[in-house]
């Protein structure tokens, strides 16, 4: 099977031998990849240590995938058919528990023709929803998870800072959860036109006003409380969050930042903000995704820019570098191609 591989900090297009299903495994082919952000984090990361001439594996990026089944491994249920298209919460079961998909080397991911995936967690694709549409049942799963994790009661203001995919993701989360107030904050254009695609009710550009300026003002207008969701993953977000949010916020941290921070606790203590870093998601809210996508609930349209074949792969990390060019960009493993804009 072809495979895009991390080889010696690049993108190489090779041959791998498909991989054989185990017990109460099933292969299948990939029919569409979402390019992730913790995709980009982990290829620096890769690029860097292989550089450096540290040991390293080939590695097969993909964990946001819409598939279809090919085959069963020993001992498996088969209550989905051959031929059915399925996605699934990125795990493989294995006798010493279970790994990630495409974000360890021992268990490639979806950006690949082919892949393993665990019967158990499969979940059936409705004729009706798109392939691509399905791909991002992943990042939506991950942006109800951190609305999940705010508690909301209702009558709450919220404000998303960064609107990228998963910002994307929570403002969608929010308007599901019956949020009326959600300010959305980005410095690209881009970026807070899809923003409003999906559900937010202020834009701002924090380049010109301070998105706390517009929160502190809504507060006070409704007399509610206040939620911020965190979603750039930059170092001193979250000292800049606690200086400048109201008193008795709830602070969810969505954003993956890789790099030492720092922050003031005692402007946190003193306005006894409420501080929660989330990852991943549970299964159930991995379902609740897909059926929002399947059912209509989210604009899932907002989120795609693009459509690129596996020998692309290189071109469009390139470009996902720039928040006004692309937002995300779905990998097609059984085709070769350059990027394709795909616009609505």
């Amino acid at each position: 099977m072809r495979a895009s591989i991390i080889r010696d900090g690049e993108f190489v297009v090779d041959r791998l031998d498909k991989p054989e299903p185990g017990p109460g495994q099933v292969l299948v082919r990939n029919l569409a990849c979402g390019i992730c952000g913790s995709d980009l984090h982990l290829f620096g990361m890769l690029k860097a240590a292989q550089q450096a001439n540290m040991p390293g594996s080939d590695f097969v990026l993909g964990h946001e995938y819409c598939s279809e089944i090919v085959a069963f491994g020993p001992g498996t249920q088969q209550q989905l058919e051959v031929g059915q298209r399925v996605c699934s919460i990125p795990f493989l079961k294995t006798e010493d528990g279970q790994d990630g998909i495409g974000v360890t080397p021992q268990t490639p991911g979806a950006y690949a023709e082919y892949m393993v995936l665990s019967e158990e967690y499969l979940l059936p694709v409705p004729d009706h929803l798109s392939s691509q549409a399905a791909a991002l049942t992943e990042p939506l799963a991950v942006g109800i998870h951190a609305v999940n994790k705010a508690n909301l009661q209702g009558d709450e203001v919220a404000l998303v800072i960064g609107c990228g995919p998963i910002g994307l993701a929570v403002i969608a989360a929010l308007k599901m959860r019956g949020i009326e107030t959600v300010l959305a904050s980005d410095l690209s254009p881009n970026r807070r036109q899809r923003a409003s695609m999906v559900g937010a009710t202020e834009l701002i550009n924090p380049a010109e006003t301070s998105a706390f300026d517009g929160l502190n003002r809504r507060v006070d207008e409704q007399s509610a409380p206040a939620v911020v969701f965190e979603c750039v993953g930059a170092v001193g977000m979250l000292q800049q969050i606690c200086a400048e949010a109201p008193a008795h916020s709830r602070i969810v941290i969505a954003g993956l930042c890789t790099d030492e921070d720092r922050f003031m606790p005692i402007e946190a203590l003193r306005k006894e903000l409420s501080i929660q870093y989330v990852f991943y998601y549970e299964a159930p809210e991995f379902e609740e995704a897909l059926q929002a996508l399947a059912d209509g609930t989210i604009h899932w349209k907002a989120w795609l820019s693009g459509k690129v074949g596996l020998n692309g792969i290189a071109d469009a990390f390139e470009l996902l570098k720039d928040p006004e060019s692309h937002a995300k960009i779905i990998i097609e493993p059984w085709r070769d191609g350059s990027l394709e804009t795909i616009s609505f």
